[in-house]
Formats: structure tokens, C-alpha cells, sequence
């Protein structure tokens, strides 16, 4: 039994029978929080999901700032998606901001990076059909250094969501779940609708899976109180393809139960 990665966590899909029934029963969440355990990488997800805003309509828009990954592997990887990025970068639909390339190439470092994206943002004028990718925050943190990286992060992430909420605009973050960045995943967890574990298996490698996607959804409800409530968590394994991603749920037949 395949189920679609998107629709778990909360994303309408591009050209499904629901995919322009009128928010907010088919809005995408507000916020979506990945986090990636050592040994697996949530970039595969990152690029369903901007590849899948942008197919959704011409007046959908994806800003995104690579700083785990280059501008040129994002590229390709919406190339295998069977999506034309090199036009929807040419069109304005799709913006990448290459962090790797700006640090590595002395344009900017420490706070300056953080402003630079800040400044980015604001250029592109998000609206409701924005979706803002950060690729990866925890990455942002060890530029920045140490402990005092880690506060920069907390204190950028604010400022970035601050002009996102009059705007209604998405946003995607990931980050790494290693200990040292504990604080900052706790902050953004509490930030999030929707937060997305992928972990490795427990057993260890597999060749018929690569790891396990947990997506915890917060309950809808009209009582603030219980706002911070989370659903019953679902759980699948994954194998990334060249061209897709499969899933499956634990103990299907044929899957052993790992």
C-alpha cells in the first residue's frame, strides 16, 4: 500500500481531485518543520515539495536558500521530478539563493548572512502563493559559530516569520536533530503545524528502504488552549528512486517489519 508523502504531511497535491477546494480545508500548513536524523537526507522531500507548489499554479512562487545543498542539486533534482526549473527560474516562479556559494565566495559571513537572506525575502514580496524554503538552518548555525550561531538562528528564524504572517505565506525549514542544536529544534517545534522526522532504519542499512518518515500534524481546532495538541503521529518507511518515492507501511506484506 503506497501512500503519497505530500498528502501525509498535509500538502494538497498538484492536479488531484482536491487540489482547488478553497482553504483553509485544503490550505498547505503555515509552517512545516523537517527534521532530519544523521544518515538521512530530507533534501528529496524539499524538492517534492517545492516542485509540487510550483505545479500547482503559474502564480504559485518557491524562494529558496541553499545552504546543505547547491543551487545546481536542487536544479537537477526538480529535473528528474519531471519539472523544468531552468524555465521556472528564468520566469521568476522559482528563486535560489546559493548560500554555499556566497560564503565560499567572501561575499558575505556571520550576521551579514543572515541579513542577506532577510534582504532576499523582502525583495521577493511574499504573498499567500509563497512558499519560503531554508535549506538548513542548522547549517546557517555552524557558519554563524558556536553557541552564539545557535541564538542568531533563533533570533533570525523570528524575524523571518514576523512579515510571513500578514502575508499568509508558507515556509519550509529543515533542520538537523543532532544534541548540540537541541534548543533551537525544541523552538522550532513549538513554531510548526506540521513537523516531519526522517530517521534511518533501526535495524541499519536496507536495499529496500532507505529510512523512516514520521509526521506529527497539529490538531485543528477553534480552542487556543488545545492548539498546541498534536494528532496521532503517522509513521511510514521510504525508498527515494531516481524519479520518485515510494512508501510503505510498516509490516506491509513483502516489506519486512523493521
Amino acid at each position: 500500500m503506497a501512500w503519497d508523502i505530500l498528502s501525509v504531511c498535509g500538502w494538497p497535491i498538484a492536479g488531484s481531485r482536491n487540489d482547488h477546494q478553497t482553504p483553509p480545508q485544503q490550505a498547505p500548513p503555515r509552517v512545516t518543520l523537517v527534521q532530519e536524523q544523521s544518515g538521512v537526507d530530507g533534501a528529496f522531500l524539499l524538492a517534492m515539495l517545492l516542485t509540487n507548489h510550483l505545479k500547482r499554479s503559474g502564480d504559485n512562487r518557491v524562494l529558496l536558500f541553499a545552504a546543505h545543498h547547491n543551487a545546481a542539486h536542487y536544479t537537477a533534482a526538480c529535473q528528474k521530478l519531471t519539472f523544468n526549473a531552468a524555465s521556472a527560474i528564468q520566469s521568476g516562479q522559482l528563486r535560489i539563493v546559493d548560500v554555499l556559494a556566497a560564503v565560499y565566495g567572501g561575499a558575505t559571513a556571520g550576521p551579514a548572512l543572515l541579513q542577506l537572506i532577510s534582504d532576499r525575502v523582502a525583495e521577493a514580496g511574499p504573498t499567500s502563493t509563497t512558499l519560503i524554503i531554508v535549506d538548513d538552518l542548522t547549517c546557517l548555525g555552524a557558519m554563524m559559530g558556536g553557541g552564539s550561531g545557535e541564538n542568531a538562528v533563533i533570533d533570525f528564524v523570528e524575524r523571518l516569520l514576523l512579515p510571513l504572517q500578514p502575508a499568509a505565506a508558507h515556509c519550509v525549514l529543515k533542520v538537523n536533530v543532532s544534541e548540540c542544536y537541541e534548543r533551537l529544534c525544541t523552538f522550532l517545534a513549538d513554531l510548526a503545524e506540521v513537523i516531519v522526522g526522517l530517521g534511518p532504519l533501526p535495524s541499519g542499512a536496507s536495499h529496500e528502504l532507505d529510512g523512516i518518515l514520521t509526521v506529527y500534524r497539529r490538531q485543528s481546532t477553534s480552542y487556543p488552549l488545545l492548539g498546541a495538541l498534536r494528532e496521532p503521529a503517522k509513521t511510514l518507511l521510504y525508498k527515494v528512486h531516481d524519479r520518485l518515492v515510494r512508501t510503505y507501511v510498516p509490516g506491509e506484506v513483502g516489506i519486512k517489519n523493521l
